[in-house]
């Protein structure tokens, strides 16, 4: 029998299997990892320019505030979108935020229009403004105040989201280096599995897996997905596995990998040199994973919640890998209430949780029993993964591994 693996032993395995994907190029975008450092090519902000709507003005010009309240001819505007101008003694010059204020800044100072007698808001150019009140600050962001050309946007390994991208286009960067999402293929196995919708006859289940994993797959950075279906003879599921391989940088299988007369997975797969055997987990302790057509391979059995727990474990971080990055999921502790069995001596106890952020945080098990690979009807709503350790009590906090699916 094969040695049991702790759940840290298997994840390194399996990441010995995956290297990150071949970088390519493109504009920047969402959702992939930089391959290489993003540097700027213009500074942020490009220009100089007045971080409050108000009025340009010299700073010599504001002796003796507040008393008495200095009047100043207004001598032009600039708004957003316009050159700078000049500000000569003695005026102002109306100014939106984001208006260019020049380079040669010194000695002026943007004073807010609420300290002066205009109204906020839109309006004619005025005559002349009075200023009762000097600011404290000079109310002006210098050109490169938050980067400068040549300085580090996004460092390699940083997933580009929406405040990356904003930060990209800003400093001028037309072109990023990252790691193309991986396409997975997900492959559902047993003559007992029928699509939705089909008729269920005696014996019969609708397949839950593939769909479960193949959305799971895509919530974790898969950027396309592959689905098949195998019955359970080896000729049908080694065909269906050697196309998946031929299309995917990652396959994922459910069901056959444990004891089984059926258990078509595993009896080809340990033909073609891929691992199986137990891991000190519950549910899902069964796990298979190498390479095929030299494609990274993960097998997870075939009961629904043991096959969540194993892709949580198991293909996420694998996926992460591939992608350029690494598990960067969050983790709570929580307490528990006495709402979980306590985990064997020598077994983790996984269970799906719903995790409720209001005040303290609280995680209830996805279904009162805390345990069943087959309570696949009770894992709607989950948030996270409890991870119980070995020897640990029905009262000891638990650590909650939060899910993005």
């Amino acid at each position: 029998m094969p040695e049991i693996r702790p759940i840290a032993g298997h994840q390194r395995f399996i990441s010995e299997l995956v290297s990150p994907l071949a970088p390519v190029s493109s504009a920047p975008r969402t959702g992939v990892v930089l391959a290489a450092p993003a540097i700027t090519e213009v500074a942020v902000p490009p220009f100089s320019n007045s971080a409050m709507d108000g009025f340009l003005v010299r700073t010599e010009d504001l002796a003796g505030l507040p008393e008495p309240p200095v009047t100043l001819r207004v001598d032009g505007d600039i708004p957003a979108g316009s050159g700078p101008r000049t500000v000569a003694p003695g005026t102002a010059v109306r100014i939106m935020t984001g208006g260019p204020t020049g380079e040669d800044h010194d000695g002026l100072r943007v004073v807010p229009v609420e300290n002066t007698d205009m109204t906020p808001g839109p309006g004619e150019l005025p005559r002349e403004v009075t200023i009762y009140e000097e600011p404290k600050k000079a109310h002006i962001r210098p050109r490169g105040d938050n980067l400068r050309a040549g300085d580090e946007v996004a460092a390699a390994g940083t997933l580009i989201d929406a405040g990356a991208l904003a930060a990209l286009v800003s400093a001028g960067i037309t072109e990023i280096s990252y790691h193309p999402a991986p396409v997975v293929a997900v492959i559902s196995s047993g003559n007992e599995l029928v699509e939705p919708g089909s008729e269920l006859s005696p014996g019969l289940l609708y397949d839950s897996n593939k769909p479960m994993v193949a959305a799971l797959a895509e919530a974790n950075g898969a950027g396309e997905v592959h689905t098949f279906h195998a019955g359970d003879t080896d000729a049908e599921f080694e065909e269906v596995l050697h196309t998946a391989t031929r299309v995917a940088d990652l396959v994922v299988t459910t069901g056959g990998v444990s004891k089984g007369a059926y258990d078509v997975v595993k009896a080809v797969g340990t033909r073609l040199g891929v691992w199986f055997g137990p891991v000190a987990m519950k549910p899902g302790g069964p796990q298979g994973a190498g390479r095929v057509d030299g494609v990274p391979l993960i097998c997870l059995p075939g009961n629904p919640v043991a096959a969540y727990c194993g892709f949580q474990m198991f293909v996420v971080p694998a996926l992460l890998k591939l992608a350029g990055t690494g598990d960067r999921r969050g983790r709570v502790v929580v307490k528990t209430d006495g709402q979980f069995p306590p985990a064997r001596p020598h077994q983790a106890l996984l269970c799906p949780v719903r995790v409720d952020f209001a005040g303290d945080i609280r995680a209830t098990p996805f279904h009162r029993r805390a345990t069943g690979s087959h309570l696949v009807g009770s894992l709607s709503g989950t948030n996270g993964l409890a991870v119980i350790e070995p020897g640990s009590g029905p009262e000891d906090p638990v650590e909650i591994l939060l899910t993005n699916a």
